[in-house]
C-alpha cells in the first residue's frame, strides 16, 4: 500500500490529491473555468462531521474530520475557518505508517471561496507543512516559498473544495467546474450531479443526490478512480458518504456523526506521539 494513495483517498477521497498527484497541471488559462455564481450558504460554526474510512478488507483504516471552526473576520474578510483531519488508525496505522494530514482553509463567506490555506502534514516522523494566499480578485496565489502563481476564476484548495460543492447548484445534469491548487500546481476537475438516491450510514439514512468527479487535462476527461460522493438533498447538503475504486481495493468514507455545537478541540500533529 502506498501511503501517499492512501491518504489521497482518506482526503476523500474527497479532496482529490492521490489522484492529483498521477496527472499533469493543467493550464492557468483565465477562460477555462466557469464561475460557481450566489452560492448558497448551508454552513454552521461548529458543525463536526466525522467518518470512517475503510479499504480492501479493512473494517476502518482511517478517520477522516470535516469542521467548521469558527466565523469571523479573518485579515478584514468575513470568512469562516474550516478544516479536514485524516489519520490512519488500527492496523493500518501500526501496519503501515501512522499519518496525520491536517489542512485549514479560510473561505470568505460571502461567495465561499478560499483566500487563505495551510497543510500541516505527518507521516511516520516526517512532517512538513505549506501555505498559500489566495487572491480571487487579481487571480494569483502567493506561495509560501515567495513566489506567485496566475490562477483561474473560482481556485480551491482542497480543504475548500468540498465546502464549495455543497454550495453548488446541484440540480441533475448540472455539470460545474473548478481549479484545485496543491503543491503549487493547478488542476482543473469537473463535478456532475447524476441521480438522486437514497443512502444508509452509520449515522441514518438520507435522500442524496449522486455527484460524479472528472478530471480534465486538455483531452478526455479521466475518471477520478470511479469516484462519488453523496450530498444531503436538504439546506444542510451534508456529505454522507463518498465511494472510490483504486486498483488496490474499494474505498468508502462514511458519515458516521454529526455535531451542530460548539466546536471541539482540534487534533495537532505536534501533539501526537
Amino acid at each position: 500500500m502506498h501511503k501517499r494513495t492512501f491518504l489521497g483517498l482518506i482526503l476523500v477521497t474527497l479532496y482529490f490529491p492521490a489522484s492529483l498527484s498521477q496527472t499533469r497541471p493543467v493550464s492557468s488559462d483565465r477562460s477555462a473555468v466557469v464561475s460557481v455564481s450566489a452560492p448558497r450558504n448551508p454552513f454552521v460554526a461548529g458543525e463536526r462531521l466525522s467518518y470512517d474510512v475503510s479499504w480492501a478488507d479493512f473494517i476502518v483504516a482511517g478517520e477522516l474530520t470535516i469542521q467548521t471552526d469558527d466565523r469571523r473576520s479573518f485579515d478584514g474578510v468575513d470568512g469562516y475557518h474550516v478544516t479536514a483531519q485524516a489519520r490512519t488508525v488500527g492496523l493500518v496505522s501500526g501496519l503501515a505508517l501512522k499519518v496525520l494530514d491536517v489542512y485549514d482553509s479560510y473561505i470568505n463567506a460571502a461567495t465561499l471561496q478560499p483566500f487563505r490555506a495551510e497543510k500541516r502534514m505527518r507521516h511516520g516522523k516526517k512532517q512538513a507543512q505549506s501555505s498559500v494566499i489566495i487572491d480571487q480578485e487579481h487571480r494569483t496565489a502567493r506561495l509560501a516559498g515567495g513566489g506567485t502563481l496566475e490562477i483561474p476564476a473560482d481556485t480551491y484548495d482542497l480543504a475548500g473544495l468540498l465546502f464549495a460543492i455543497r454550495g453548488m447548484d446541484l440540480t441533475v445534469g448540472k455539470v460545474r467546474t473548478v481549479t484545485v491548487i496543491e503543491d503549487e500546481k493547478l488542476y482543473t476537475i469537473k463535478v456532475q450531479p447524476e441521480t438522486r438516491e437514497r443512502v444508509t450510514t452509520r449515522a441514518g439514512s438520507y435522500d442524496t443526490v449522486k455527484i460524479a468527479t472528472s478530471m480534465v487535462k486538455g483531452r478526455e476527461n479521466d475518471k477520478l478512480y470511479n469516484l462519488r460522493m453523496y450530498i444531503t438533498n436538504d439546506a444542510r447538503r451534508l456529505p454522507v458518504l463518498i465511494t472510490a475504486e483504486p486498483s488496490w481495493g474499494s474505498v468508502r468514507v462514511e458519515l458516521t456523526s454529526v455535531t451542530p455545537s460548539q466546536p471541539q478541540k482540534r487534533i495537532d500533529s505536534k501533539n501526537q506521539d
